[in-house]
């Protein structure tokens, strides 16, 4: 939890010094915890919930448990360190599901981490995959906060346009991020599941505009249509959208912020940075761009989150 009051950044990385991480960042020297902090202040950022970026992940089932929990040691480190100022959204070695359980375990029970941080897929498998079942349903027990970051994923992965500068991030991303989404209420994890809290980067992604197709699946002429979404979304799939949470990360055009809030309520709105990918003050001036009434930037910035934290418990 937070030391004083200041904005709570749900979208935040940190560099772990030799991690792959470091060289997309410039290196080492181009990241420090005195830098990230003086950035946070300069901004008045008073915590950032840190998760881990696209990439960490090791083909090596063992490497992947060790490299999430030598991350996770880290990040609980540099906020031993710097009290108040980083809080932990642990990594999990999946898709090991065992692997994962124990880590899950081990960060919640010895490293107070203040939640989970995943990504939109591992290896083939989406997040609503029944592979991944008996992680929600420890998670749920947990209450836990699950944030998910998008990745590259095999089917988006070496495309003709793609190269320096353009990559995953750019456009594929987000649409994976899309992708998570629908394959969790495909599933009706929220429904199962519904003490998880799972948090989305970037608006949702390319989701707010697909909610709607998703619904008029219901319209089609096909015969079997109409009951399938029924079965599958009894509230309407928009109902079930709802329930999620989302960070505000390069989300600050009027369009993509608009179709956002259109969907879910102020109250799961969440400010994020991406830094040090974009700079905190990136993210501060767009909000104020958008010209919110005082007291909803507030939340956004500030209530929301805190709101979010105090209902988690990971224990």
């Amino acid at each position: 939890m937070t030391a004083r009051a200041g904005r709570l950044d749900i979208h935040y990385h940190v560099v772990m010094p030799g991690s792959e991480l470091a060289s997309v960042t410039g290196g080492p020297s181009a990241w420090s915890p005195a830098r990230a902090i003086e950035e946070q202040d300069r901004n008045g950022v008073a915590t950032g919930f840190v998760s881990s970026a696209s990439g960490w992940k090791r083909s090596d089932p063992e490497q992947s448990r060790q490299a999430a929990r030598q991350w996770n040691d880290y990040v609980k480190r540099l906020g031993q360190d710097h009290p108040g100022r980083f809080g932990l959204l642990a990594a999990l070695p999946l898709p090991d599901i065992e692997a994962s359980l124990k880590e899950a375990e081990y960060a919640f029970d010895t490293l107070k981490a203040d939640g989970i941080g995943l990504q939109t897929s591992y290896d083939q498998l989406w997040l609503g995959d029944p592979h991944f079942a008996p992680l929600w349903q420890e998670l749920d027990r947990r209450r836990a906060i699950v944030y998910v970051h998008p990745t590259d994923a095999p089917c988006s992965v070496g495309l003709s346009y793609m190269g320096a500068p353009v990559f995953g991030s750019w456009i594929e991303w987000p649409m994976n991020s899309a992708r998570t989404m629908f394959s969790l209420l495909l599933n009706q994890v929220p429904r199962r599941f519904p003490q998880i809290r799972f948090i989305f980067a970037h608006d949702g992604g390319t989701m707010p505009l697909l909610v709607g197709r998703i619904q008029g699946m219901a319209q089609n002429s096909r015969p079997d249509f109409p009951a399938k979404v029924r079965e599958v979304f009894p509230d309407g799939v928009g109902a079930e959208y709802r329930k999620f949470y989302f960070d505000t990360a390069q989300g600050y055009a009027r369009v993509n912020f608009d179709a956002m809030r259109a969907l879910v309520p102020d109250s799961h709105i969440l400010f994020g940075s991406d830094f040090p990918f974009f700079p905190i003050g990136a993210a501060v001036d767009g909000l104020l761009k958008l010209d919110l009434p005082p007291d909803l930037r507030h939340a956004i910035e500030r209530g929301n989150a805190e709101a979010l934290l105090a209902g988690a418990r990971g224990g």
